[in-house]
């Protein structure tokens, strides 16, 4: 630390005090820099730090196939620190594997409150919706998951959605971010596929005429071809 006082004995008084301050200083120095790598010191609380670990624990416990105790870790997980979204993403994917959607769908509309896994849950729920023949709530999240983040995998069944109900010129504009998303990636082969795409989207919506209303209530197609058109 600082010079012991027999080494410091053939030093003048000031030139002692001064060497004794500069230990001082460094002692202060070497406590800031072990306080700035230890973990309670990285933001985190302790509530946090100890969710991770059971958090950790599921993810573990889900590689070896051992469902029963990951259900569990994640439950904890969410107990503890309930704003750890991807433990409700892992605990709502685990119920789907079970067969218990309905379970699944509220871990998932609880998930969609927390700004870190919002976008990923809406993508989860909307598969949730489609198995069950729920077209419209389907695409509804989905289209709130693309605006959140414009994912390609979600946007991807998003146009697999407007194909299917022949809401082509929605198809169209999901296709163009796709488009412009692999061009800004570099990722030559998807952007001329994409390309494509459009090109035949925009023969069927041309054949298909756009209005821009009045719809009925429920009228999701006709939604989406309005906004579009509006656009």
């Amino acid at each position: 630390m600082w010079p012991a006082r027999p080494a410091l004995r053939g030093y003048p008084p000031t030139a002692r005090l001064a060497l004794f301050a500069l230990g001082l200083l460094l002692v202060a120095c070497l406590t800031r820099s072990a306080a700035a790598q230890s973990p309670a010191s990285s933001g985190e609380s302790w509530t946090r730090r100890l969710a991770n670990t059971h958090y950790q624990r599921g993810l573990e416990l889900e590689r070896r196939d051992d469902i029963a105790q990951a259900l569990r870790e994640y439950s904890e997980t969410i107990a503890i620190d309930s704003t750890l979204g991807d433990a409700y993403l892992r605990l709502g994917i685990l119920r789907e594997r079970m067969g218990d959607a309905r379970e699944a769908e509220l871990i998932y509309s609880e998930a969609i409150r927390l700004g870190d896994s919002r976008a990923q849950a809406l993508v989860q729920r909307s598969h949730l919706y489609r198995a069950a023949g729920r077209s419209a709530l389907a695409i509804r999240d989905l289209e709130a998951a693309v605006e959140l983040e414009p994912n390609l995998d979600a946007l991807r069944e998003l146009v697999q959605h407007y194909a299917e109900a022949h809401a082509w010129a929605a198809a169209l504009a999901a296709v163009r971010r796709i488009a412009s998303s692999a061009e800004a990636s570099g990722d030559s082969a998807a952007a001329e596929n994409a390309r494509v795409e459009v090109r035949a989207l925009r023969v069927l919506a041309a054949e298909t005429g756009i209005s821009t209303g009045p719809f009925k209530k429920h009228d999701w197609v006709g939604r989406s071809l309005a906004r579009i058109a509006r656009r």
